[in-house]
Parts: structure tokens; C-alpha cells; sequence
């Protein structure tokens, strides 16, 4: 590549953040430090260091700031300003332009960076030493971590000048006899976001070149020239492409991670292994996982960092969050006194006098290779589990570590850039083998913690976790398992994130793990696809088919098992009827048997496709899901075929489709023998309600395992139907086909036990039947649930039901009726409400509650956030494209008036009522109620009925007072509220429900004075709701049913004013309703269930 030129204009690239010329200060080099030195004195006080010059990106001229002012504002927003520091010389006044202010990356201290670019102090020297680098890592108060590259360097101190910021001061004081014999370090320090030791360390090697050979005037512009470079450098994107560029005499590359999840590797990963054996690297490694106090000393600065550094590279993806400062100075030393885990690193000089200072240190000489604990009986560093250790040991005696073995054959390299990508290139296969090879290690310490996690409640079930490790191992993970860098870990297992863990732990795990991930696997073919395909004859079907898991990540039934929960029943039961009953582990042959049996029906199941004749007595979305082998029924000969749906007999012979039963008229089930000659031949009998036939299939072998499938998916279809909910029947498909996997793997007595583990549906039928109230079922129509995919349910806050209209700029699907669905935190979905499936996933509005959806002029919805913003989505695009920010608190209501121009009316918890021109969106006329607490407006009359907790105030649109209804006035409780209310016009009643009430009071219209009724709602224990559809009145709230609180509704007929219906709706409070142009009403519940129920009306 071309060699990189700075651009004036250039926006900074994010890899250099700073770069700073560091040195002792002018003071101290006319001090009597010099004299002592021409004098031989054998001990000198150190220099103190400071900061001479800083350059930070972007590098424009004052001109061109005022042109890109914009893109430099930028790059300060997380900026500070550093005033750099020039001195005048004593002769001469300062003439130059104005002290000007350099922006310095907040993650670096200018404090603490003298120190740590000179970490042994500075001391002038009678001659000339060898250049150093060492390395940084600077961590900010959030955390953020940049990383440091210094190249220090000596220059003599010339008789006649000495240079400050690029300027040549002449200095009367010359040193006794002169001072050529004097050199004098300086250090070049660079820093960046990202880990780049050798690039970085090979640019700062090139640069030496020139600050050696010029004069000490332009030592500030050839820094400034190469800052200017490196801020050009853009970092390199994941990939397997690296940033080269020729930076003379050096080609310098810039590697790139992996992926975006990688870090970024440049530096030689087998470092640790050149200074401790195996044993010790595993040692060091507990150390940290462990999150001990732990201190690196070496006779070098520059390998403190880079073996730190090594360590963190093996933990990946793991994060040391503990602070982490590879080098301290000898002013810093006391940082080792710090009660928690921590990870330093000293100069072996101090190893006496912090070992004898501080207790409860980890120390680790990496010059000899040790690793020591200091004055303390307490610290317990157990060993790593035995198999990982072993196995790691032989895989890291395995690598080759020095490159002059790689070499041998190979012939002497001419050219310097060749000789240096030839050992580039080894050391990046080595340090992808060792990173391999500590992955490994991490994937084999914990792998068995996925087998422990709940997903649904994201919990992790430790002590059961400890039970399952060996005695030895179990101090380890007791210490492991305490700690801030499990705890991550364990998040982004909860959060299934598919990192260099995950990854591993997917490409090497066992046919266990492997048959756990294999469960969610894509749906089958529908017959619709099916359909469409061309089919071929019916002599293809010969094959065994056995149907992949349905997807049911988008299944969220709270009342059910954790997600995939069968599977851990299959996997303990299954194990322990394979045997005597006491087996508490499954072999891994076993195993593998499972996954080869799975992997293979899998593949014969995507060849099969059913014959035109049979699919056209199939709905469309219908699936094959199992199979039998071709069985004698007393219907004919051929193969059981069961769809989510129903059974079916496919007919060998002539293709042909016989209608066996839908799992909904299944009566009962048998499992029986039936004589033939001497023989007693296993038979599946199925009795249904619409045929006086028994079904009868001598099935054999398979009769059992298709037994408990049969009964299983009765049983959830029934609770299906009898909740009116689709997921009950996707669950127990689950159980079905993990059932199948079971029995075809174990192929014995046991396996049938194993199997009936998973009848999940058919034990709660028979040992807890279903106690759905009648008048519940009979009103229930279905239940969706806009959860589906979540981690968690959402609480349903608001509901509002759109009609259909047809609009010529429509689709015809967009001219169906919809359902508006209000989640948390700002999420809508909107529904069909004509399938009651859904038209638009996901999308937000603000990242609040909303508390109130309206629909305006047929094109717009209307929606009031606890944000104090009213957001308006276009129905056709559905996209939010308006706000409405005049409210200053929660918007609680809104209230649309017809007419034209026409308005909508929106409240405010504070009390203020808004009027708004719906064409303009301006704000017609302003309200402002006292004490607040404004909850919900109607418009009723040409009034404003307001309820404002304390109170339902009339007012008319203009604002003046009409008429007011105190609670207190009504209540002997004070603590009592007004929680919402609905007008009967026709019957001139005022209908409300108050807070900790059970009942609903119903006041006169035309004396609000006069005491209320009040109808009593038996076992209710909260109401959160009311609507009013036809001449009935829905409250819904909380209640006790069958023991437990759930969410009820109770239907009020209001001419009557007593309660026609009681609804046990869900397990959760019922916080929202609204009715479907009074042919249904809506109900949302709470988190604890997230679903809606469609109920009919009468």
C-alpha cells in the first residue's frame, strides 16, 4: 500500500487518540543533576517528568477549524481541554501566537502518564543507551480501557541549545568542562482504543530513526508529522483483510479481529509459555477466574504488560472487570494495598517489600517462572478441574513455540519486510492455535452450565450445578462461581449469545448438547408448500418420516414448563430407564444413537411429499409431523400420518386419504393385543364421537410409544380448546416428537418408560383436570399472545380495536379490522383482527408506558405515553411521524370529537386538558384542572367529563365548572380513589370504580348528590377496568378463583345492575379492555401471562 499522507481536513479515524512527547523538565537539566553526573557521583536523584508537548487528532489549522467546525465539534464531545505547557526563555520575551488549548481524550490521565512512561524514574546518563519500549493500559472512570505504546529514547544535551516544544532556547549555563558526555531520556508515547503493541511498537521504531538525526528544534514537527499519519489510519473492519502501510523503513500491519465479537490480537501470545511451565499457566489462570489479588514482577517493563496482556487474551470471552494496571511505578506501589481483586504488575526490584507489606497477593515472577502467595494462611487457590487441566497440558506441549524450528529448512531472508512477514505469519498461526487451545479449556470448565439455566426466568440453578462436579472440583467452582466474571458470563448465556464460547462449545460439544440445540429447529413443510411442489408418486413415501421440533421459540405459555424443560426430563428419565432405574447419567453412545436416528429421519423427511389427493383434504398450514411404518388397521393397509391436527391412514397400494379422527373427537384411547394364530399382536384402538367404528391399527412395536403420542396431543387439544389458547397444542408437539427421539433411540422396555416421562398434558388431564368455570369457556372465543417471542411476557397496558374500511390506496389486507396492542416499554403490535393473527410486528413509540390509544379521521392512531408525548402512527405505513410535546406530564386520556374540523382532546396526569386541531396539530384551547391526578377525559353533552382520582369534574370545552363528584363525599375510607368510570346517557347514569373497592357504584345524572348504588362483585379483590358494551357493563379487575387470585371479569347488566357473568380471563390481573364494535370484547392481562382473550358478546 501507498504510504499514508495526512489530510488537513480529515475527520479523526478513532485509532490514535493521543500522542505525547514526554521528558524531564527544563529546570532539572540546569540543576547541579548535571554536575554530579560530569563528577562521576555513583547516586543520582531522579528527574521529574512531565508532559512537553501533545498532539491530538484531528490536525487542522485555525482556518480549517472554522470550515469543519462541525466534524471537530465532534470528535470533543468526550474531550477535555489541556492547556500545553510553553516556557519562555529567560532572554527573550514569548513573541510566538497564544497559548492554545489541546483537547485530550478523557481516558487519559496527564497526571499519572509522566510516571508511567518513565515507571523507573529519569536519570541522565554519561552515555548512550539502548532504546525501550514498554506498554500501557489506561482505564477510565466507566471503565473504557485505552492502550499505550512509549519508546523512550536518550539525546545528548548539546552546550549550546536544548530544545522545548520545537522552539531552540540559547542558554547561558554551560555545564563544567561541557556536557556531551551528558544524555538525557525523553519518551514518545502513543495511545489508541485498540490493542495494537507490535504495529504500534514498529511505527514508534521508525520514528526513532528520525528523532535521533535531527536537530533538537524539529523534534516536535517530526512527531507532529507521524500523529498526523497515524490519525489517517483507519481501524481495520472484522475480516480476514489487514491494514498494511509503509512507514519507512518498516512495513507496518495492522491485523484484524476475527469477527466482531474478537479483540484485537497483536502481540506474541505464547509469551507466558516461554517463562512458566503448563502447570503454572493453569495456575495463574485460576487466579483469575477466581478474581484473586494478583501482581506480575519482572526484571522488564515491556513484558509486564504483554504477559498480563496474554493472560486476559486466554480468558476470552470471559472479562477480567476488576481494575487492571500492568504497570505501577515506584510512586504507585501502594496500590497493591487495595482490599479487592485487582491485577498489577511491578518491577521485580519491589518484590521483597510488597511481599512483606501486602497479604493476600498472588505474586508471579515471570522472570524466574514462580508463582508465590504473600504473608497470608487464607488464600485458597484451588486447582482447575482435572480433565480440562490434563487435556490443556497435552495441547499446549503439543504447539511449536520457537520459530527458529520453524526456520531450519528455509534459507537466509535478504530482505528485511520478507523476513518479518514470514515470522508475522507464524506467530498469527500460533496465537490462533493458543487461542484455540484456551478456548477449549474455558469450554471444557463450563460447558454443563447451559444444562443448569433457566431461560424463561433467566435463573441458574448453582447448587444443582455443584452437585453434578467432582468432589475435587468442587472448591473451584464454589470460588468461580462467586464471581463478577461469572456472573457476565452467565448473562450472555441467559442472553444466548452466540460468542467465541458458544460458538466452541457448538463446533466441539457433545451429541448431548448437540441433540439439546438441535430441539428448535425449522417448522416442516406445509402442505401448502407441499403443494407446490411437483409431486412425485406415492412410491417415494416408502421412507420412515419422522418430522423436525416445530419452531416454538415464538410459544410463551406461563403455565407450562420452562423452555425446554421436556428435554431435561427426557435426558434424566430416558437415562434412568435404559437401565435398573438408578442410572443417573446417559452414555455417550446412547447419545450419539439419538442424534444419528434424529439427523437421519431428518433428512428422509424433507424427500417426502404427500400426494395431491390426500393434501387437498388437509388445511393448508397443516404439517406432517410423524409417521408411521405401513401397519394393518381395519380401514386397510398403509401408514398412520398425525398432523398438529388430526390422524390419518395414507393407503398403500392406490394412494388414497382415510380419515382416522381429529385429535378434538378423540373419545379414548387403548392400548390392547388382539389373537392371530398364536400370537398376541400389540393394537392402538381410537374411539371418536363422530364414527361408532372403533379405529383399530396393529401397530406392534410401535403401538406403545404411539399411544402416549396419541393421548398427549388429545390431552392438548383439549386444553387448548378448553382455554381457548393454540399454544397448549404447539407444547404438546414438543412432547410428541421428543417422545419419538426417545423410543427410537433406546429401542427398549425402558424407552416406553422413558417416553411417558414426557406425557406432560396427559398427566395434568388426569391427575388435575381441567377446571375451566363453563360460563368462562362457553364466552372465551380464543387467546393470542403478543409476547410470543419474548424472554419474558409483557403486560398488555391498552388495547383499541380499529375497524376495517376499504381505502383504493389500501391493500386489501390493510382494509381488515385491526387490534392496536400497547406492551412495555413504548412497544405496539398490531393484529388482524379479522384471524386475529398479526399485521405488524413490533414497533415503538418512545421507550415509556403508554397509557391511552385513540383512532383519528381513519387514518391516524392516536397514542398517549407516560413520556408526556402524543405519538401519532399512519395506519397505512404503519410508522410514528408525529409528536405532540406541549403536554409537560403522563398522558392519560384522549378524547376524540367529530365533526369538522375535528378534534381530539388529550389529558394529562398534572391536570392540564388539551384541545387539537387534527389538520393542523396545533393546540386550539388549553384546560387546567386543579390538584392533578387527571387519569381519563370523555366527551359527553358538549361537556368534559374528567376523572381526577379525588373526583369526576364536568367542565365544558371552554373550562368553566359544571358539576363535580367527590370521592370523600361518597367514601368513608380517605385513602379511597376514583379509578375510572363510564356514562349510560340513555339511562342517565354515571357508572364508577373506585380504588380498594369491591363493587361498582352507579350515581344519577341528574342529581350527582344523591348516594350511589352499588353492585357488589363477589371474591373481587382489585379492579383495574371498565368499559361499557351494549347495555352491559365489563369491569375487569382481580379476584380469587379456585383458591388462587387470578384475572376476572365480571359482566354487569345495567339495566338490571347485577352481575350476568363471571370470567375467570387470566392468571394475571386483566389491566386493559375494549370492545370490537360490540360483537367481542378484549382483555389484556398482566406480565405474570401477557396474552389477550377474545370474548363474544351477548
Amino acid at each position: 500500500m501507498a504510504e499514508a499522507t495526512p489530510h488537513p481536513l480529515a475527520l479523526p479515524s478513532g485509532l490514535l487518540e493521543l500522542c505525547a512527547l514526554l521528558g524531564p523538565s527544563r529546570d532539572s537539566l540546569r540543576g547541579p543533576e548535571l554536575v554530579a553526573q560530569k563528577k562521576g557521583a555513583s547516586s543520582l536523584s531522579a528527574l521529574d517528568p512531565e508532559v512537553l508537548s501533545i498532539f491530538v487528532p484531528p490536525f487542522v489549522s485555525k482556518e480549517d477549524t472554522q470550515l469543519a467546525g462541525t466534524s471537530c465539534a465532534l470528535s470533543k464531545t468526550r474531550r477535555r481541554s489541556f492547556r500545553k505547557k510553553r516556557e519562555k526563555p529567560k532572554t527573550e520575551p514569548w513573541k510566538g501566537p497564544p497559548l492554545e488549548d489541546v483537547s485530550v481524550p478523557n481516558g487519559v490521565d496527564l497526571l499519572a502518564l509522566p510516571q508511567l512512561c518513565f515507571p523507573g524514574g529519569v536519570c541522565v546518563a554519561s552515555e548512550p543507551k539502548e532504546d525501550s519500549v514498554h506498554f500501557l493500559v489506561l482505564t477510565d472512570v466507566c471503565g473504557n480501557r485505552t492502550y499505550g505504546v512509549v519508546a523512550q529514547y536518550y539525546r545528548p544535551l548539546h552546550d549550546e541549545s536544548c530544545f522545548y516544544n520545537g522552539k531552540m532556547h540559547w542558554e547561558p549555563f554551560r555545564p563544567p568542562g561541557g556536557a556531551a558526555g551528558c544524555f538525557v531520556p525523553f519518551a514518545v508515547c502513543v495511545v489508541s482504543r485498540f490493542p495494537y503493541y507490535n504495529a504500534l511498537k514498529d511505527c514508534l521504531s521508525c520514528l526513532l530513526i528520525h528523532l535521533k538525526l535531527c536537530k533538537d528544534f524539529e523534534v516536535d514537527n517530526h512527531i507532529k508529522d507521524f500523529a498526523a499519519k497515524l490519525s489517517l489510519i483507519p481501524s481495520p473492519p472484522p475480516g480476514p483483510l489487514h491494514l498494511v502501510f509503509n512507514m519507512k523503513p518498516l512495513q507496518i500491519v495492522f491485523p484484524s479481529r476475527a469477527d466482531p465479537e474478537s479483540p484485537v490480537v497483536d502481540l506474541d501470545l505464547h509469551l507466558p509459555l516461554l517463562c512458566f511451565r503448563p502447570e503454572q499457566v493453569l495456575q495463574i489462570l485460576t487466579c483469575l477466574l477466581t478474581e484473586q489479588r494478583i501482581v506480575f514482577f519482572s526484571s522488564s517493563w515491556a513484558l509486564l504488560a504483554l504477559v498480563a496482556q496474554c493472560f486476559l487474551a486466554y480468558l476470552h470471552p470471559l472479562q477480567w472487570q476488576h481494575t487492571f494496571v500492568p504497570i505501577l511505578s515506584g510512586q504507585m506501589l501502594d496500590f497493591v494495598m487495595a482490599p479487592t481483586s485487582f491485577l498489577m504488575g511491578c518491577h521485580l526490584d519491589h518484590f521483597q517489600e510488597v511481599s512483606k507489606e501486602a497479604d493476600g497477593l498472588i505474586l508471579i515472577n515471570i522472570d524466574n517462572g514462580s508463582v508465590t502467595y504473600s504473608n497470608d494462611e487464607d488464600i485458597d487457590v484451588p486447582d482447575i478441574p482435572l480433565l480440562a487441566a490434563q487435556t490443556f497440558i497435552q495441547r499446549v506441549q503439543s504447539l511449536q513455540l520457537h520459530h527458529e524450528l520453524d526456520l531450519a529448512h528455509l534459507g537466509a531472508s535478504t530482505d528485511l519486510n520478507e523476513g518479518r512477514a514470514r515470522r508475522r505469519a507464524w506467530q498469527q498461526g500460533l496465537n490462533c492455535q493458543l487461542q484455540q487451545v484456551a478456548l477449549q479449556l474455558l469450554v471444557s470448565i463450563f460447558r454443563e452450565v447451559k444444562n443448569h439455566l433457566n431461560y424463561e426466568h433467566r435463573v441458574f440453578n448453582s447448587e444443582e450445578f455443584l452437585k453434578t462436579r467432582a468432589p475435587g472440583d468442587q472448591q473451584f467452582y464454589k470460588q468461580v462461581l462467586d464471581t463478577y466474571m461469572f456472573h457476565s458470563f452467565l448473562k450472555a448465556r441467559l442472553s444466548r449469545r452466540m460468542d467465541a464460547f458458544a460458538q466452541m462449545d457448538l463446533d466441539t460439544q457433545s451429541d448431548e448438547d448437540r441433540l439439546s440445540r438441535m430441539l428448535p429447529s425449522p417448522r416442516r413443510p406445509t402442505i401448502e408448500k407441499m403443494a407446490s411442489r411437483n409431486s412425485p408418486s406415492l412410491h417415494v413415501t416408502h421412507r420412515r418420516m419422522v418430522v423436525s421440533m416445530p419452531n416454538l421459540r415464538d410459544i410463551a405459555a406461563p403455565e407450562l414448563p420452562a423452555r425446554n424443560s421436556s428435554l431435561r426430563k427426557m435426558d434424566s428419565e430416558g437415562s434412568r430407564s435404559s437401565s435398573t432405574g438408578h442410572q443417573k447419567q446417559i452414555d455417550p453412545e446412547t447419545f450419539k444413537d439419538f442424534y444419528n436416528c434424529w439427523k437421519e429421519a431428518e433428512a428422509e423427511a424433507q424427500e417426502v411429499s404427500l400426494p395431491s389427493s390426500v393434501m387437498e383434504h388437509l388445511d393448508k398450514n397443516e404439517c406432517v409431523y410423524k409417521l408411521s411404518s405401513s401397519v394393518k388397521t381395519n380401514r386397510g393397509v398403509g401408514k398412520i400420518a398425525m398432523t398438529q391436527k388430526r390422524l390419518f391412514l395414507l393407503t398403500e397400494g392406490r394412494p388414497g386419504y382415510v380419515e382416522i379422527s381429529t385429535f378434538r373427537d378423540i373419545e379414548e384411547v387403548r392400548s390392547t393385543t388382539v389373537a392371530f394364530l398364536l400370537l398376541r399382536i400389540p393394537t392402538l384402538k381410537i374411539k371418536t364421537a363422530s364414527k361408532k367404528e372403533v379405529f383399530e391399527a396393529n401397530l406392534k412395536t410401535e403401538c406403545d410409544v404411539w399411544h402416549l403420542m396419541v393421548k398427549e396431543m388429545w390431552a392438548g387439544k383439549k386444553l387448548a380448546d378448553d382455554h381457548k389458547d393454540p399454544q397448549y397444542i404447539q407444547q404438546a408437539l414438543t412432547h410428541v416428537l421428543l417422545m419419538d427421539a426417545v423410543v427410537g433411540t433406546l429401542q427398549s422396555p425402558g424407552a416406553i418408560y422413558a417416553a411417558s416421562k414426557l406425557s406432560y398434558f396427559d398427566k395434568m388431564r388426569n391427575e388435575m383436570p381441567t377446571a375451566v368455570p363453563k360460563t368462562t369457556s362457553e364466552t372465551l372465543k380464543h387467546k393470542i399472545n403478543p409476547s410470543a417471542g419474548e424472554t419474558l411476557p409483557h403486560a398488555v397496558d391498552v388495547l383499541l380495536y380499529t375497524p376495517g374500511h376499504l381505502d383504493p390506496a389500501e391493500k386489501v389486507e390493510d382494509a381488515h379490522p385491526k387490534l392496536w396492542c400497547a406492551l412495555s416499554e413504548g412497544k405496539v403490535i398490531v393484529f388482524d383482527a379479522s384471524s386475529w393473527t398479526i399485521h405488524q410486528h413490533c414497533f415503538r413509540v418512545g421507550t415509556s408506558k403508554l397509557n391511552c390509544m385513540a383512532m383519528v379521521e381513519q387514518s391516524q392512531v392516536w397514542v398517549g405515553s407516560e413520556d408526556s408525548v402524543v405519538y401519532i402512527i399512519n395506519v397505512h405505513s404503519m410508522s410514528c411521524n408525529k409528536q405532540l410535546t406541549d403536554h409537560r406530564s403522563g398522558v392519560t386520556g384522549l378524547a376524540v370529537q367529530s365533526g369538522a374540523p375535528s378534534k381530539v382532546y388529550s389529558c394529562s396526569v398534572d391536570g392540564t386538558v388539551l384541545a387539537w386541531n387534527v389538520s393542523s396539530l396545533r393546540v386550539t384551547s388549553r384546560l387546567q384542572l386543579p390538584g392533578g391526578g387527571l387519569s381519563s377525559i370523555r366527551l359527553h353533552d358538549g361537556c368534559l367529563w374528567c376523572c381526577t382520582g379525588s373526583g369526576i369534574v364536568v367542565v365544558t370545552t371552554g373550562g368553566s365548572l359544571r358539576q363535580e363528584l367527590k370521592v370523600e363525599e361518597n367514601s368513608k375510607d380517605a385513602s379511597t380513589s376514583f379509578l375510572g368510570f363510564q356514562l349510560l346517557p340513555e339511562q342517565e347514569q354515571l357508572w364508577a370504580a373506585c380504588a380498594g373497592l369491591d363493587g361498582v357504584y352507579i350515581w344519577s345524572l341528574r342529581d350527582l348528590a344523591r348516594p350511589p348504588q352499588r353492585v357488589h362483585l363477589q371474591d373481587c379483590a382489585e379492579v383495574s377496568c371498565m368499559i361499557r358494551v351494549k347495555k352491559q357493563i365489563w369491569v375487569g379487575g382481580t379476584g380469587r378463583s379456585q383458591g388462587k387470585y387470578k384475572g376476572k371479569i365480571y359482566v354487569i347488566d345495567a339495566q338490571r345492575k347485577t352481575v350476568e357473568k363471571e370470567l375467570v380471563a387470566h392468571t394475571d390481573a386483566v389491566k386493559t379492555l375494549c370492545s370490537a364494535e360490540d360483537r367481542y370484547v378484549l382483555s389484556g392481562s398482566g406480565s405474570g401471562e401477557g396474552k389477550i382473550a377474545i370474548w363474544k358478546v351477548e
